[in-house]
């Protein structure tokens, strides 16, 4: 019995890593169909019990699922074999050696198997492998742009958000507006919702979001007239939102090293509130930390993930690197000395985004401020001073149509999710009002998106190092430096050549 028994582990293991797998988490108390071509399943229970099932089935009228094989307990001790049912609604997980054609089940999944097409590059150099969140799409006025990227900390399921994002270079020709939203990385996006955010944008003004989602009106955005970063002057990459980023390299002895920016703009003398305008996006420090902990966890990656999502606050057992490198801060320069005012939170290296931080308004005609972030974590594209004319309210649009290859598709709602695989793209159409030259638009997404394992980590798992990666975080951000600054120069070439899908 023993021997089948191991048999039976070290048969699903070799399928499961020689294939392309899918964990599936149940939310739902319409339980869906798996694919029966999958010959296992495992299932992780919110428990942290582990059923590994062979010739299973579903019972969809009595919500549970029934096979042969193995009931393990959290410490992955046998506990039971043979004929075995569970419940679908105590599952945290479900893992199978083939893509679910379900919907539903489709919806809920977590891919940890070895992805059919690698490209070279990747090969060459696993971890600046290209990954996206979903991107999209829409003309700057001559062609199709890339203008952002959703939910891009969403990695897991409990993880799922609303993301707003500033179309900032979209340039509508027409009432009807056209987003595109493309997969094209080794990924499962799992999108609820795709909506656009309008507000009213007079001639010769802006519209601007902050973190809290207020949307502030300005007619008047003025440069930097001094910027000093430690590699010297950076007003020429500052001083305008046109591609042309002020960025930095790593430390090489600590990836939460910080370094400072010192900004002064000349400010307006009306006396009116003042903001600062951040454009920015990440680099691909973020993505390699990414990568790293998924490189560590291995073969345990989907019991690992089980285990987060097991958690009443998952975000703060994974969290720990993100908390350390930060966001970029932005300071004020007050008579009691340097003053948070806030923050800019963007994550992901794909596309740039647009953000407001309201300031307190210092005296005299000279305004300091100062960007306090991790270096080599920025690309940081325009710096403004704002002057913040008035508060206005957005109007929320629906889609009036999704296509799909050239077919319609169901609209995504809450209650019915739309799942897209590597090469997928979809097209969302918006009617805009009237006036809509006189629109600023914005991007309201949410979802989450899970990360595809390739066989090039698997060879690093470490238990050590990935308890490393959560329990200790600032010692893994010093461990792991030598080895980003091996791979940094070339990063971002290979990150943007290695794609799995073009637009």
């Amino acid at each position: 019995m023993l021997s089948q028994k191991r048999a039976f582990l070290v048969g699903f293991f070799c399928l499961a890593f020689c294939t392309l797998p899918l964990a599936q988490r149940v939310l739902t108390r319409d339980p869906a169909t798996l694919d029966h071509k999958s010959k296992y399943l495992k299932a992780h229970l919110g428990t942290g019990e582990l059923y590994l099932l062979s010739d299973w089935s579903v019972d969809d009228a009595q919500k549970i699922v029934s096979g042969t094989g193995d009931r393990l307990d959290a410490n992955r001790q046998v506990i039971e074999h043979g004929k075995l049912s569970l419940a679908i609604d105590s599952v945290a997980l479900f893992e199978t050696n083939v893509i679910s054609k379900s919907p539903r089940m489709r919806a809920l999944s977590v891919m940890t198997g070895v992805t059919a097409a690698v490209t070279a590059l990747c090969l060459a150099s696993p971890k600046a492998c290209f990954g996206s969140c979903p991107t999209f799409y829409a003309s700057d006025g001559e062609k199709p742009s890339l203008q952002a990227e959703g939910f891009s900390a969403s990695v897991l399921p409990s993880l799922e958000e609303t993301d707003l994002d500033a179309l900032y270079r979209a340039r509508p020709a027409a009432r009807e507006f056209v987003l595109r939203m493309t997969n094209e990385a080794q990924e499962t996006h799992v999108v609820r919702s795709v909506r656009l955010i309008c507000a009213p944008r007079p001639e010769g003004t802006r519209v601007f979001a902050t973190a809290n989602r207020e949307f502030w009106q300005s007619s008047l955005l003025v440069a930097p007239s001094e910027c000093h970063a430690p590699e010297g002057d950076c007003r020429r990459a500052l001083r305008a939102f046109d591609g042309v980023e002020r960025f930095s390299v790593a430390n090489r002895d600590d990836l939460s090293r910080h370094e400072t920016i010192d900004l002064e703009f000349d400010a307006p003398s009306d006396g009116a509130s003042l903001g600062i305008v951040l454009a920015a996006r990440q680099t691909l420090l973020s993505t390699f930390l990414l990568y790293q902990t998924y490189a560590y966890l291995g073969t345990r990656a989907t019991e690992s993930l089980a285990a987060l999502e097991r958690k009443p606050r998952p975000a703060d057992s994974a969290g720990g690197i993100a908390r350390l490198l930060g966001g970029i801060d932005v300071l004020t320069d007050t008579e009691a000395g340097w003053r948070l005012a806030g923050s800019f939170h963007e994550t992901g290296p794909l596309a740039t985004d647009t953000q407001l931080i309201p300031i307190q308004r210092a005296r005299g005609s000279k305004q300091r401020v100062r960007l306090h972030l991790a270096e080599g974590l920025w690309r940081v594209d325009y710096v403004a001073l704002a002057r913040l004319d008035r508060r206005v309210e957005g109007r929320t649009l629906q889609p009036t149509e999704v296509r799909a290859a050239n077919r319609a598709a169901d609209l995504p709602s809450f209650r019915s999710p739309l799942i897209t695989l590597p090469g997928d793209s979809y097209t969302f159409l918006f009617s805009l009002p009237a006036d809509f030259a006189n629109q600023e638009l914005f991007l309201e997404s949410r979802g989450y998106y899970l990360e595809w394992m390739r066989e090039e980590w698997i060879h690093e798992e470490s238990r050590v190092r990935a308890a490393m990666m959560f329990l200790t975080p600032h010692l893994a951000l010093r461990v792991l430096a030598p080895e980003f600054k091996k791979i940094e120069p070339q990063m971002e070439s290979r990150f943007w050549n290695s794609r799995y899908a073009l637009r």
